[in-house]
């Protein structure tokens, strides 16, 4: 009989490498299906849904089917590569795809409504129980369930389940209208900081004609200015919006102390602005 306190040592052993192999198994089965998947193309047999931006957006898997917030639907049969196999406790099982054959997107700004083909990129994110993440075949048989893998996109392309979808042509006129747009949108940029940059000064100016002649608001509004020197307050997109406020307290005058912060605040505000303004393209 072995003795307890060897049952226990023994016990404990035997836990410890069952922890350490299901802590591994993870790790095992994503080099094991990035092996055999990333790099490759498919052909996915589900409709998809994607935002066709530079995001991976997020398509449940539950079986053979896969569904997603969209905006753009695309038919089963889109041509894919394989950019990227992902499996973990808390990652799951994800395979992040990017369409080969761009997509057609409208989009209004507004009076104009422009087209341009995008590249649309979606991330499966398979329903599987932790037992399937765990072993490479089951976790490949999942992903192979909404994937028909092949070897080169010449390959993919001659599969019976490619949906033979092709480019959309873009409108007539759609560059002269993208031409139009930029220069429109330059000059909204310019006019959004001409607005800002004179209600920050206006502000300042404001501020500085109520000033006070009296020594403790003078102190004040000096150690305000001090405090608030190195002020920075962001990007352009944060400097349109940015707006005061106190920041702790100093000096006998409250006011002294607010209002020096403010001109601080302001001149900070104002001279980042100066480097909002964007060029304008030249009118075609």
């Amino acid at each position: 009989m072995i003795p307890d306190a060897r049952l226990r040592r023994l016990a404990a052993a035997l836990f410890g490498a069952a922890a350490l192999a299901a802590a591994a198994a993870p790790a095992d089965v994503e080099d094991t299906l990035r092996a055999r998947l990333r790099g490759r193309w498919a052909v996915v047999t589900s409709p998809i849904a994607s935002e066709c931006t530079d995001h991976y957006t997020d398509n449940v898997v539950a079986g053979r089917h896969a569904s997603g917030p969209g905006p753009v639907l695309l038919p089963a049969g889109e041509l894919v590569s394989i950019d990227n196999v992902d499996v973990g406790p808390l990652a799951g099982l994800s395979v992040n795809l990017g369409l080969l054959v761009p997509y057609r997107v409208e989009t209004v700004d507004g009076p104009f409504t422009l087209h341009e083909h995008r590249r649309c990129r979606v991330q499966l994110k398979f329903d599987v129980s932790r037992e399937v993440r765990r072993d490479a075949a089951r976790a490949e048989e999942a992903v192979l369930a909404v994937l028909e893998v092949h070897d080169s996109a010449t390959s993919a392309r001659g599969s019976q389940a490619w949906n033979r979808r092709e480019p959309e042509a873009l409108p007539a006129g759609s560059e002269e209208v993208w031409a139009e747009y930029r220069v429109w949108k330059a000059q909204q940029v310019n006019a959004a900081v001409r607005r800002r940059l004179e209600e920050v000064l206006a502000d300042a100016q404001a501020t500085l004609r109520a000033m006070r002649d009296e020594p403790e608001y003078l102190e004040s509004f000096a150690a305000g200015v001090a405090a608030r020197r190195h002020e920075s307050p962001g990007d352009c997109d944060a400097l349109l919006g940015a707006s005061f406020y106190v920041s702790g307290s100093g000096g006998p005058s409250k006011r002294g102390w607010e209002d020096g912060q403010r001109v601080a605040w302001a001149s900070a505000v104002a001279r980042g602005l100066t480097g909002c303004f964007v060029d304008v393209p030249p009118a075609r």
